[in-house]
């Protein structure tokens, strides 16, 4: 790990050197990061991908649905990522209503 906690990453190459973060790419870019969360018997999967145009999709899954969807710059959508996985793990609503 780099020594920086999770609320800390503003980038998907800081998310890969989290061990909870899975990122896969090749040939220097990435292409997904995933954070698999079991909480009270459902799946969920926060996934960050890089959209044409050089946007970055952020997608939140719940067992086979998907519950919310954002593009934005990358910085921003780590941080929204981020900040779902700390609400659920919590045990709040993954927007923190």
């Amino acid at each position: 790990m780099n020594g920086r906690n999770e609320e800390g990453a503003r980038t998907v190459a800081e998310l890969a050197r989290m061990p909870a973060w899975t990122v896969t790419g090749s040939r220097g870019r990435w292409n997904t990061a995933e954070r698999v969360l079991a909480l009270g018997g459902r799946r969920w999967v926060v996934g960050l991908t890089p959209t044409a145009g050089g946007a970055t999709a952020l997608m939140l899954w719940c067992d086979d649905d998907v519950v919310a969807h954002r593009r934005g710059p990358e910085g921003a959508l780590c941080e929204t990522a981020l900040r779902w996985v700390t609400n659920l793990l919590a045990g709040r609503p993954w927007d923190g209503r």
